[in-house]
């Protein structure tokens, strides 16, 4: 297995160098998301049991008259959104500030129009006001917190900017290719049984109307899961696209990882007071490793020079130094080069760079305990042991 090195080598810095990231402009950074009131993983779940209640309240004053009078499809489009709305959240905010003012408006005419609303109903329908009023909100908030992190990374990036690496890893070559393949075969699926329904439906007499409730609940359970998770896999596509888009800003940052869960992003691996700031799931196909052909040779020489040149850590107990190619924020995707030592070539001990691709998700909850720069290598510390 290789060790991260501590502090990058300067044959690790991309031409014309990266700044480092200061810890004030990282605080700043951090300081623009929303407010833990609009954070998308605790809205998430929030939102499951109040959107589940909420449509149990509005849905138990429909009339059944389906059987008599044919289908009813009024508010089919609403209560599909809706249903759909914690998934819309946590990943899509600009898909919710769409969809939440077209489900209000859809409770607000239920409430003001000429039908009679029982209480339970007029009860479940200010609920799903207020829910809308809230995910809109912070889909509003998170998408200017977005803007907001991009021009403040920009402003510490300075003029600096690189092409990304030339070998990049699977994962990000492949990024979004699942969510979209199933998310669109769900929503096609979804809307043929819809189309069929339909036609069914407007083709069925008067004498004989059609209830198609068995295709609108099927349609109900496809269209729930399958536009967001297309969205999802198109979005993350588009984010793994954009580190092509030309050069990218660069800026030398901290990684730290844990054994379990996520990796962070941290301002400075120097700073032992550097908080955390973003973080993403690393994944084996997420990291392209010098063994398969993917990094390049940074030095080489006897280990024991190099080691102490250029110790190596544990990368759970204290940050090591990796250039960002890329703009962070939510739902965006960097890549992230960093040093090695790897496995030995010919004798002699070889320091290599890694690349990770990361896609940066809203998580704030890094239970990573306080670190402080053991200095040595690590390596050789268990060796010695």
């Amino acid at each position: 297995m290789n060790e991260m090195v501590k502090i990058l080598p300067e044959a690790a810095l991309p031409e014309g160098g990266a700044r480092p990231w200061t810890v004030e402009a990282a605080r700043r950074w951090r300081d623009a998301r929303v407010p833990l009131l609009f954070a998308p993983t605790v809205v998430c779940w929030l939102l499951v049991p109040l959107v589940f209640y909420g449509f149990s309240l509005v849905g138990s004053d429909d009339p059944e008259t389906a059987a008599s009078s044919g289908t009813d499809w009024v508010g089919y489009h609403s209560a599909i959104l809706f249903l759909a709305l914690p998934a819309w959240y946590r990943y899509l905010p600009a898909a919710t500030a769409v969809s939440a003012p077209v489900i209000a408006l859809d409770m607000a005419g239920r409430l003001y129009g000429p039908d009679h609303v029982t209480d339970e109903g007029r009860a479940g329908c200010w609920l799903v006001i207020a829910v809308c009023a809230w995910t809109f909100t912070g889909a509003v908030l998170r998408l200017r917190a977005r803007r907001r992190q991009r021009a403040l990374f920009l402003e510490a990036a300075g003029d600096a900017r690189s092409p990304i690496p030339e070998h990049l890893p699977d994962g990000h070559r492949h990024r979004g290719r699942r969510p979209i393949l199933f998310g669109g075969l769900l929503t096609l699926t979804g809307a043929a049984c819809l189309a069929w329904a339909l036609v069914a439906d407007l083709g069925a007499s008067a004498q004989a109307p059609y209830n198609a409730i068995n295709q609108q609940m099927l349609s109900l359970l496809l269209l729930i899961p399958g536009p967001p998770l297309l969205g999802r896999g198109l979005t993350a596509r588009r984010a793994a696209r954009r580190l092509h888009d030309g050069p990218q800003p660069v800026l030398r940052v901290g990684v730290r990882g844990r054994t379990s869960g996520y990796t962070w992003l941290v301002a400075d691996a120097r700073t032992t007071t550097a908080p955390p700031l973003i973080g993403f799931r690393s994944r084996f196909g997420d990291t392209r490793r010098f063994w398969s052909g993917g990094g390049r040779v940074l030095l080489a020489g006897p280990e024991d020079r190099l080691r102490a040149e250029h110790h190596d850590i544990d990368h759970t107990r204290e940050p090591y130094e990796a250039v960002l190619y890329g703009v962070p924020c939510e739902g965006a995707e960097v890549l992230l080069e960093y040093a090695v030592h790897a496995a030995p070539l010919s004798g002699s001990s070889t320091i290599a760079s890694e690349l990770t691709a990361a896609p940066l998700l809203p998580v704030r909850l890094h239970r990573l305990k306080p670190w402080k720069p053991a200095g040595t290598s690590y390596s050789l510390q268990r060796l010695r042991q």
